[in-house]
């Protein structure tokens, strides 16, 4: 494994990630990656909060137009995602807060089409378990944020 994470993190393009002094480098992939994350956790909240008796004047059906959003959202953050961890592949794998942040973005997203799914079956009031999952996104999006963060200083 250490093989492959040397491999990936002395490719070309996580090298110029890494060195470049280009503005287009690693300043801007990590700023696509933040802007990004603000579009998929915003699209969360958003939705959690309204499940949790927020903004009741919100009908639930017209929060099923924010969910492609936030699965572009993540698709840029997913490309954005593994070029800032090439750069830094043997480091970052080595980080325990890195799998926490991982495993904290996939339930969050697990939570999130099911809510999703949730949402396009169900029109009357809000049942109990979407009150549950939403608290739950909220927490493991905190949860996801804080790991991100602390990967710099860990």
């Amino acid at each position: 494994m250490t093989e492959l994470l040397t491999s990936i993190e002395g490719s070309t393009l996580a090298a110029w990630v890494r060195e470049s002094p280009s503005i287009w480098a690693y300043a801007t992939i990590l700023t696509l990656h933040t802007v990004g994350l603000a579009i998929v956790v915003g699209v969360n909240v958003v939705v959690d909060l309204r499940l949790l008796g927020g903004a009741p004047r919100i009908p639930l059906p017209s929060l099923r137009a924010l969910f492609p959003i936030m699965w572009w959202g993540f698709a840029l953050n997913f490309a954005t995602g593994m070029l800032l961890f090439m750069a830094d592949a043997t480091a970052k794998a080595g980080q325990t807060v890195f799998y926490v942040k991982l495993a904290s973005i996939a339930i969050a997203l697990m939570v999130a089409r099911t809510m999703s799914t949730r949402l396009h079956q169900d029109d009357g009031p809000i049942a109990a378990n979407l009150k549950t999952l939403a608290i739950l996104s909220l927490l493991l999006w905190t949860g996801a944020i804080v790991a991100g963060r602390l990967m710099a200083y860990l």
